[in-house]
């Protein structure tokens, strides 16, 4: 399995990434998002994510995030994606 995914943007070659670091950068996303529609309530961002506060807790450590590190309402509607280097987006089905 390849350790790393080359992205293409608008016809050009992008930086390799690593699945981990888009895997990652996506958790932090996901996670960050739930926190702010939660206003940092831990308990109810992990019910909207559909995990357990404790795997919750345990993904914030490993990414180094913290319940006060949460953007403000409407504040990740107009950020860049970041994590994802602008060429990948993850939708839907699971």
């Amino acid at each position: 399995m390849a350790e790393s995914l080359a992205l293409y943007s608008m016809g050009s070659r992008a930086s390799l990434v690593s699945l981990k670091d888009l895997v990652d950068g996506y958790e932090r996303r996901l996670i960050l998002e739930a926190l702010a529609r939660a206003r940092g309530n831990q308990r109810r961002a992990a019910a909207e994510i559909g995990c357990l506060p404790t795997t919750l807790n345990e993904k914030m450590r490993r990414l180094a995030l913290r319940a006060c590190d949460r953007p403000e309402a409407g504040e990740m509607a107009g950020a860049s994606r970041g994590g994802d280097h602008g060429a990948l987006e993850l939708t839907g089905t699971a």
